[in-house]
């Protein structure tokens, strides 16, 4: 009588293994199901209106950049050094005297290389032979200057103290980000609107969006022609004051959306 009751629970035991196993095969059957549904459309619905939105905004440059290259020559690595420290002093006194902040006034690279000398050779192969002649002191700065009309006289300005390598200015603006905010905001509602209208014509609504990308976002200037140059801000004490013409931000983003 014991060895039936044994082997009853034993019965029922395995009876209850065989159907958890059974319920654990027919979920895994349906979830493999439901991925194979998928493969190919990266998990995506399969009723989507895909569309592409475009915005611009144009903005005027409020940032002035100017790039001065220093440097200066000499017998011994101090006297070349020497001789840097004094312009690099004089061009920055000059700056804060312009009202450049110490924030927009940015020391790049520098160093100090030597000179070599090397004998004429007429024959091959010619001997390496080399002496030191001399030094050369280099310093870069980069000066951001944010009144823009300036910018022209600030260079005629550092170019009056005896640095010869200028670069710029070129105009940015300072704050890009918002106004490259701005220009996506614009491409969503591109492209919303246009999804809009496909519905309508397709008789169907819009669902959840279920895909999203931007492209880079381009800032490129246009320019303005020596016909807009504003003639009456030149005069024989200041240099002209250079045009800056606009920056184009923009923004391409495509949007797919669930259609019900």
């Amino acid at each position: 009588m014991e060895t039936l009751k044994k082997d009853t629970k034993i019965n029922i035991a395995v009876f209850i293994l065989l159907v958890v196993v059974s319920l654990f095969m027919i979920v895994k059957f349906v979830n493999e199901l439901k991925f194979n549904s998928y493969v190919g459309r990266g998990n995506q619905p399969a009723n989507v209106i895909l569309v592409n939105g475009n915005g611009e905004v144009l903005a005027v440059p409020d940032i002035a950049v100017l790039s001065l290259n220093l440097y200066k020559e000499g017998k011994t690595a101090k006297e070349a050094t020497d001789m840097l420290n004094e312009s690099i002093t004089s061009t920055l006194s000059y700056l804060k005297d312009q009202k450049i902040e110490d924030k927009d006034i940015k020391s790049e690279y520098g160093g100090l290389s030597p000179k070599y000398s090397y004998d004429k050779c007429y024959t091959y192969p010619c001997p390496t032979n080399s002496k030191v002649v001399g030094y050369t002191a280099t310093q870069s700065i980069s000066v951001k200057v944010r009144e823009v009309d300036t910018a022209n006289d600030i260079r005629l300005g550092v170019a009056s103290l005896g640095v010869t390598d200028i670069s710029g200015p070129t105009f940015s603006l300072d704050d890009e980000e918002n106004y490259k905010n701005e220009a996506r905001s614009l491409a969503i509602k591109d492209a919303r609107a246009k999804a809009e209208v496909l519905a309508r014509e397709l008789g169907v609504r819009l669902g959840d969006i279920v895909n999203f990308s931007e492209s880079a976002n381009n800032n490129y200037p246009i320019y303005q022609t020596k016909s807009m140059m504003d003639s009456s801000v030149m005069s024989e004490n200041s240099a002209p004051v250079l045009p800056k013409g606009e920056n184009k931000i923009t923004s391409d983003v495509s949007i797919s959306y669930e259609i019900k």
